[in-house]
């Protein structure tokens, strides 16, 4: 910093000394500094804004769709709080555990509430059938959990049933495999002749 003198004249006019003059801090250095603190401090509390989670539910394993889930099948998780996902706190684990997926979940992902069925499967009114079916009966594509299906009987002129794949067995030696479809209740009695014939077939209309 630079420094300025004063001559001064002393005794007998001779001159004294000279004295010093400290000049001020500038204030544009004050206010960099304080500048740099509030800096600091926005710095400081991001990071703890960032560092701060919420334990969640989340998956230990897959659950595919209808499956009732249980202890062995959720975790917890740390989620970053403000993250804007939609989870489930894991204090509220217990409100989990017994109900039927709604969609297929993946091990790893964090739990939303709406991928949880309110009821079982088959909820009240609905029924669960299976439908042993061969080769030429069922699409070369494979079936898969959530696919709408008709139920095409080719010696009976009623109407084809609409049903919703739950689960796909596998062949037997002879290629036979039995599918399960959920169905509503009433239609059981005339689907019951279907499920171990060679005269039904179930046509794809609709992927999961």
């Amino acid at each position: 910093m630079r420094q300025s003198t004063i001559p001064q004249s002393g005794v007998d006019g001779q001159l004294a000394p000279p004295r010093l003059r400290r000049r001020r801090p500038s204030r544009l250095l004050v206010l960099g500094a304080l500048l740099g603190i509030v800096g600091a401090l926005l710095g400081w509390f991001a990071y703890q804004e960032a560092t701060r989670h919420v334990t969640v539910v989340a998956l230990a394993r897959p659950v595919p769709f209808g499956q009732v889930i249980s202890n062995l099948d959720v975790r917890p998780a740390p989620l970053p709080t403000g993250s804007g996902l939609s989870s489930i706190a894991w204090s509220d684990v217990d409100t989990v555990v017994g109900r039927p997926a709604a969609t297929d979940l993946f091990a790893g992902q964090v739990l939303p509430p709406d991928a949880l069925r309110a009821d079982p499967l088959p909820a009240a009114g609905d029924a669960v059938i299976g439908i042993a079916v061969g080769p030429g009966q069922v699409p070369t594509t494979p079936l898969t959990v959530r696919d709408e299906v008709l139920v095409v009987r080719l010696d009976d002129t009623a109407a084809s049933v609409r049903a919703l794949v739950l689960a796909v067995g596998s062949p037997d030696v002879s290629g036979r495999r039995t599918v399960d479809l959920l169905v509503p209740e009433g239609i059981v009695p005339s689907l019951a002749r279907a499920a171990g014939d060679d005269r039904t077939v179930l046509v794809l209309v609709g992927r999961g």
